[in-house]
């Protein structure tokens, strides 16, 4: 009774995450940039720890969107390296901050926006200094925050190097899979977005009042969720993109442990507080709950195939097991869908093979959320 249970539950969430790939998976073509003469004068705001090697490619995506009456400010936080001297001469504002009992994106922002306070600017737009701005991502950004009187999220997507690793080409995919894919059926069903980092932007009004939780390990998708249950509109904006270097095989580990053992804490805070106000009338934000529901999607699939296969032996092939087989099934047809759309320069097939072994990896993951679960911020790195 327990696994046919848990085989019915895996399989609405697969069918949910195979109804989003389906739904968001087709590419959309890109809108030319915003005439530059006009539109909302924008600060973009760079947090940066120990960021020497690839800040000055980050300031330079950055400075050639400029107007005179735009401005860049780097936070360099708690760095050990050339960061901020590099920021300075690449032409950005550059503020220092020296604090290593609070370290942590959050602080580094609060920072920021305190440095902030008074000066000029209608959007302010968070763009991380190991993550280059696409052309024109910037316009876009802000004049969709100002003319929808919204907080806005890019597309945020991570770029495998030529000699990447399977693992490291899968994760990619499945990032594109959960920031562009699922960004864009969320909207489509809700007209609401989820944040993720970077290319954020925010009215000013918002900026100024929103509160930066230092001590999570995802503060921005919790911020995001704390704006959305307080009333305001957070939105996607597709063609707005923004693109980080992939970390390395060793990177990328504590980076994806902190991400998902974030999700996992934010998922057990948020979903009740969620469906709560879907129950009093704002029904849209019980799809969003859904959608925080669903765990990363290899770690999914792989908790699915295993529910099957025990589903199937102790039970056969009863309702539950068939439900679960059609939604597995869904899921794959979705998911070819995205690779077949914009997936194969991230996810050569020679790379798929590897998918059984990246979900054994995955697993192990999910399972220190209960033996080894991850507490504190550390930075990424990112070199191959």
């Amino acid at each position: 009774m327990i696994v046919a249970a848990l085989c019915a539950g895996a399989a609405a969430l697969v069918a949910f995450l195979a109804f989003q790939c389906l739904l968001g998976a087709k590419a959309q073509g890109s809108r030319p940039a915003p005439e530059r003469r006009e539109g909302p004068d924008f600060i973009v705001l760079m947090p940066a720890h120990d960021e020497a090697r690839g800040i000055a490619a980050a300031v330079a995506s950055v400075m050639t969107q400029l107007r005179d009456s735009d401005r860049l400010l780097v936070v360099a936080d708690n760095c050990n390296d050339d960061t901020a001297h590099i920021a300075l001469a690449s032409g950005a504002d550059v503020v220092e901050r020296c604090d290593p009992s609070r370290r942590g994106k959050g602080h580094a922002l609060e920072f920021g926006r305190t440095f902030l306070r008074g000066k000029p600017g209608d959007v302010v737009i968070i763009v991380d200094a190991d993550c280059e701005a696409e052309p024109g991502a910037l316009a876009r950004l802000a004049a969709t925050a100002a003319r929808r009187d919204a907080v806005v999220q890019g597309a945020y997507l991570l770029a495998p190097p030529g000699e990447a690793s399977a693992r490291v080409r899968i994760s990619c995919f499945a990032f594109m899979i959960k920031n562009r894919v699922r960004q864009r059926a969320l909207q489509r069903l809700t007209g609401s977005a989820l944040l993720q980092g970077s290319g954020m932007a925010f009215p000013r009004r918002i900026f100024d009042r929103v509160e930066w939780r230092a001590a999570s390990l995802v503060e921005d998708l919790d911020m995001g969720l704390d704006l959305l249950l307080s009333g305001e509109r957070v939105i996607f904006e597709d063609d707005a993109l923004f693109v980080s270097a992939a970390s390395s095989d060793k990177g990328m580990a504590g980076q994806r442990r902190r991400w998902e053992h974030g999700m996992l804490n934010s998922m057990g805070r948020y979903v009740p507080a969620l469906l709560s106000r879907a129950l009093r009338g704002r029904w849209r934000l019980a799809v969003v709950a859904l959608d925080l529901m669903i765990p990363p999607t290899v770690l999914l699939l792989a908790s699915a195939l295993l529910l099957l296969a025990a589903g199937a032996r102790m039970s056969g092939a009863n309702i539950p097991v068939l439900f679960l087989t059609l939604a597995l099934a869904l899921l794959g047809v979705g998911l070819a869908r995205a690779w077949r759309a914009e997936g194969r320069d991230i996810l050569p097939l020679r790379s798929v093979a590897r998918i059984p072994a990246y979900m054994l990896w995955k697993l192990r993951i999910a399972a220190q959320f209960l033996t080894r679960r991850e507490r504190h911020w550390i930075r990424t790195e990112r070199e191959p």
